[in-house]
């Protein structure tokens, strides 16, 4: 199929929903306090405008990619609804096979691209989009810019639930979950990260919702945990994985400080954590050789293809990295993790991001270091403190690292790893920029100040 991206009928309809974005997002915006709304229009102007350069990126320098071909298969789809509403529906409840595209598609509908038919995950994505692209007209940038919304409103309603902890420097959070580049880019067109990110930041927000003592909306909470958790399943599942163990985690600490305000009950909860991650640790351990590890865990065998493909496949360019030879058994995975954590947050760094299309990541590798720097050199333990005693802190700590070591042991291309890793940047930055702990006075052991004699 041919598009032609910047034909009346594509752009009209862009325009529109341009208008109706901005209207509806002012509208939305007076559900906040002055305070908690100063940056929402802000936000809502950030991620249109990065999700239409990531759509002009792909049209016109590019030519092609992911978004493209997504797109390709939404109207595929949007056609086989004109011809046949019950094919589609259909089409939208069962898994594509290499035999089903000639029974769904034809001639007259177009076909959807070979390689994302095949390839569930991928195909979900036209799936979803495709309901959506019924409201834009079939237009390949409302579509996107619709989507841009959806980043910006799942964004705010975390920042503001984490603004008002007041744990975090209020500037480096509207950094992180609102204005970061990479994230923006990347993160608000027709793609799978669009969506995963979507999903993340549902799902940790409702998850807070859920666990909340006073909440008032447990239920509606609970059904947007679940949509999130499918779509999130659908797309990519491993993320799924890694934002549940992290909730789980960040629970342990709301549920010990409900059995006691004391802090014997959190070290009694952590304690059968640590318990239970050493057995599940302990018979991982027991497999021997590389070979017979990947046999008995398939997540890992996966991670262990992909990370050679791109290793050793010449096709998909120079722009590579290396975190050393990677055996893949326990302590294989355990020796390995430092330098994959590393680059799951800081690469590349700016000598390794001097092309355009890294360089605002190496700009970003910049700021996580200085982050890093003054997170050390003003009141670290206090902090340290903190982030064991806080749920929402336990949550960013874990997803950051466990998130970290996945991509950054498997991407292996720092055009792959600055997409897989972007929804655990904007809590590396709430850890990394929080307020100093004042440590409080204790008047029965400090002493008093000595009296002026002036």
């Amino acid at each position: 199929m041919q598009f032609n991206y910047f034909s009346i009928l594509q752009l009209l309809p862009a325009f529109l929903w341009l208008i109706i974005i901005i209207v509806v997002a002012q509208i939305r915006k007076g559900r906040y306090t002055a305070e908690e709304g100063k940056y929402y229009m802000y936000n809502v102007y950030v991620k249109l405008f990065f999700s239409l350069s990531y759509a002009l990126f792909f049209i016109l320098a590019y030519g092609g990619g992911d978004t493209i071909a997504y797109y390709h298969g939404t109207s595929a789809l949007n056609n086989l609804f004109l011809e046949d509403p019950g094919m589609y529906f259909e089409q939208l409840l069962t898994t594509p096979t290499d035999s089903s595209i000639s029974t769904f598609f034809n001639s007259r509908t177009g076909y959807p691209p070979g390689w994302i038919y095949r390839e569930p995950e991928g195909f979900f994505i036209c799936k979803i989009t495709s309901i959506l692209s019924f409201f834009t007209f079939k237009s390949f940038i409302a579509t996107t810019l619709l989507l841009s919304y959806f980043v910006a409103s799942a964004s705010y309603k975390l920042f503001v639930l984490i603004r008002n902890m007041d744990i975090v420097s209020e500037r480096y959070l509207a950094i992180g979950l609102l204005f970061l580049p990479s994230v923006n880019f990347w993160c608000t067109g027709i793609s799978k990260d669009t969506f995963v990110y979507i999903g993340v930041l549902l799902m940790v927000y409702n998850g807070f919702i859920i666990i909340s003592k006073d909440s008032k909306h447990r239920i509606r909470a609970i059904v947007m945990f679940v949509l999130t958790a499918l779509m999130v399943y659908h797309v990519r599942s491993i993320i799924l994985y890694v934002t549940i163990i992290a909730l789980v985690l960040a629970y342990s600490t709301v549920l010990a400080k409900r059995i006691s305000s004391g802090g014997q009950a959190i070290i009694f909860v952590r304690l059968i954590i640590i318990v239970g991650g050493f057995f599940a640790l302990s018979q991982a351990l027991s497999s021997g050789s590389e070979a017979e590890f990947l046999e008995q865990n398939s997540i890992f065998q996966e991670a262990a293809i992909t990370q050679r493909d791109f290793a050793t496949n010449v096709t998909y360019g120079e722009s590579r990295y290396s975190i050393g030879e990677i055996q893949f058994t326990p302590f294989g995975l355990i020796r390995a993790s430092p330098f994959a954590i590393i680059a799951g947050v800081f690469r590349p760094f700016i000598w390794e991001a001097l092309s355009p299309s890294l360089i605002f990541n190496g700009l970003e590798s910049l700021l996580f270091t200085y982050l890093l720097f003054i997170f050390f050199s003003k009141g670290a333990m206090g902090k340290i403190r903190m982030i064991q005693s806080h749920e929402l802190l336990l949550f960013a700590i874990s997803f950051v690292l466990i998130m970290a070591f996945v991509t950054g042991l498997t991407s292996g291309l720092f055009g792959v790893l600055v997409r897989l890793r972007a929804p655990l940047l904007p809590f590396a930055i709430i850890l990394l920029s929080l307020k100093p702990v004042i440590e409080k006075i204790d008047p029965k052991t400090d002493p008093k100040p000595e009296e002026s004699t002036a």
